[in-house]
């Protein structure tokens, strides 16, 4: 079996995203059964974000989630960030498409290791199947602790693996036989899709990642399974200091 490798250099990451941007979307509604799309309605239903409060949407990809959030929570703003320029575009044409004012979701090009923010800046942060292609979890962590507001609300969106056994034997086949030929072969990028599944079998555990978080100075976390486990969200309160 060839090896995948799982180097998460930030130009790596940003040049596979560039590269499979145009079918992102498809092959995310196709491969999930659309699934995907329910998840983040279901994720940012947690979150707490004041009356015209604003929103942090890292790996924003090409906007699902930061959509999803404008339309759970009315009157906030959201302010995308992403490696992938083309990812960007297609945000930017979604935003175009819906009618969303600029000012409502903002996108902007940047590295979750050094937002480009000052200090107390959102009053939440979120981030959807991104945190597992960061190279330092932690780092990202002390960021996005930096720029959210005390009290505000952290949330990531997650793939893990189901606990049942029969259900993570079904996974597994689905992941690593199916998802990357499929995915590569519409993508005509193998690479990227051997990837996917690899990366989510060496994430952590969301309990892990709840401890990451808990030591970065945040609490009150909470971890909702969806789907038999199959993904997950956390989500947890920045302290006050």
């Amino acid at each position: 079996m060839k090896t995948v490798s799982l180097e998460k250099t930030q130009r790596r990451i940003g040049s596979m995203f560039d590269r499979i941007a145009a079918t992102y979307d498809f092959l995310n509604h196709f491969l999930s059964a659309g699934l995907d799309l329910w998840w983040r309605r279901r994720a940012v239903a947690a979150l707490s974000v004041p009356a015209g409060g604003v929103i942090l949407d890292v790996a924003t990809g090409t906007g699902d989630l930061a959509f999803a959030a404008l339309k759970a929570h009315e009157g906030v703003r959201v302010v995308g960030l992403d490696l992938a320029f083309n990812m960007l575009r297609i945000a930017k044409a979604k935003r175009e498409k819906k009618g969303t004012p600029p000012r409502r979701y903002q996108l902007l090009r940047g590295d979750a290791l050094e937002l480009p923010f000052a200090a107390e800046s959102f009053d939440a942060v979120m981030i959807a199947y991104g945190i597992r292609n960061v190279p330092d979890m932690g780092a990202a962590l002390e960021e996005f602790h930096r720029v959210l507001r005390p009290g505000g609300t952290l949330l990531v969106l997650e793939f893990s693996l189901p606990s049942a056994a029969l259900l993570k034997r079904l996974y597994l086949f689905y992941f690593e036989k199916i998802l990357p030929r499929l995915g590569g072969a519409v993508s005509r990028d193998p690479e990227a899709y051997a990837y996917l599944p690899a990366s989510v079998g060496a994430f952590v555990t969301p309990e892990d990642l709840g401890g990451l978080a808990r030591g970065r100075g945040f609490h009150r976390l909470e971890v909702r399974r969806l789907t038999g486990g199959v993904t997950y969200y956390l989500r947890a309160v920045r302290d006050s200091r």
